[in-house]
């Protein structure tokens, strides 16, 4: 599993995500399950499943080092939690999980 966290201005409800790699490189392919957003915006935190369960190699699947995965909205994916008031500051902190 990878972790980053960004800085970043709110992006508002997010939907989809493109991630892709330049497949440079013996054995640079990966199999991505899923990724994971997690953002707060004042006293809100937000979790948002992005499910891909496909290769990202051009020798596995369909060959493509390139997908758009889309939010996961039914059941419990997609939830908001520390529920609160909202200030909605400039500067908003998302910690993206690629669980791999």
């Amino acid at each position: 599993m990878d972790i980053f966290c960004i800085k970043a201005v709110s992006l508002g409800d997010l939907e989809k995500v493109l991630i892709s790699h330049d497949g440079a490189g013996p054995g640079s392919g990966w199999f991505l399950d899923k990724i994971v957003i997690k953002h707060k915006e004042g006293e809100e935190a937000h979790e948002v499943v992005f499910p891909c369960n496909r290769w990202l190699d051009e020798y596995q699947d369909d060959g493509k080092t390139e997908r758009e995965l889309t939010a996961n909205k039914h059941g419990s994916s997609m939830k908001t939690f520390l529920k609160g008031k909202s200030c909605f500051p400039a500067t908003v902190f998302y910690t993206i999980v690629f669980a791999v």
